[in-house]
């Protein structure tokens, strides 16, 4: 049996808040971009019943390269964690975010098959809420978690509605709350880069 001394527990203490601190950053900013590419999806979607799918698309390109640009040029302050805690907590983002992604992917066709195609807009909300509030737990991400209930607040709000109208809520509820944290982010991250200047 294997008995850990003091000095491990705390060097594995250590390790672990040390990965926990890189991981924030680094999902801070590519998380960030990932916002800002799924808040331009959800721009789109949520303005294409107010005007022509064209303004929409280029509202949502103007997001999308606005995202990628920042994200570019900050990246490399936070480069990708090394250590073995540091790779354990990259499985399990990765993990959660593939299955996330998958779920935004099967659920409407699944939903379309039991005629409950008006569900799959709140489903998607609540699943990108419910990954946002898992990550801000795994590495103490701030923002993520204020985002994520309220974007499960919101896919409840728009279970009572169907059509047009809950087409648009969603679509700009979801983008306001996911951009708004993805501009958040960024000036939390750039305040912290300023300091250690």
């Amino acid at each position: 049996m294997t008995v850990l001394c003091h000095d491990d527990l705390e060097q594995n203490s250590s390790e672990q808040a040390s990965a926990r601190s890189q991981w924030r950053a680094r999902v801070l900013f590519v998380g960030g971009g990932f916002q800002g590419v799924v808040g331009a999806w959800w721009l789109v979607r949520g303005l294409a019943p107010l005007t022509t799918w064209l303004v929409a698309g280029i509202f949502g390109a103007v997001v999308v390269l606005a995202g990628v640009t920042v994200t570019s040029s900050l990246l490399s302050s936070a480069p990708r964690p090394r250590g073995s805690e540091a790779r354990r907590i990259e499985r399990r983002l990765t993990v959660a975010t593939l299955v996330q992604l998958s779920w935004t992917v099967l659920a409407p066709w699944g939903l379309a098959q039991l005629q409950w195609q008006r569900l799959s807009l709140p489903f998607i909300m609540a699943s990108i809420g419910i990954l946002l509030v898992w990550i801000h737990r795994e590495v103490d991400v701030p923002f993520q978690g204020t985002a994520g209930r309220l974007l499960i607040g919101l896919s409840i709000v728009t279970l009572a509605l169907s059509g047009t109208a809950q087409t648009a809520f969603a679509g700009l509820a979801a983008a306001a709350v996911l951009l708004g944290c993805a501009v958040a982010s960024y000036h939390w991250l750039e305040h912290r880069l300023n300091e250690n200047d």
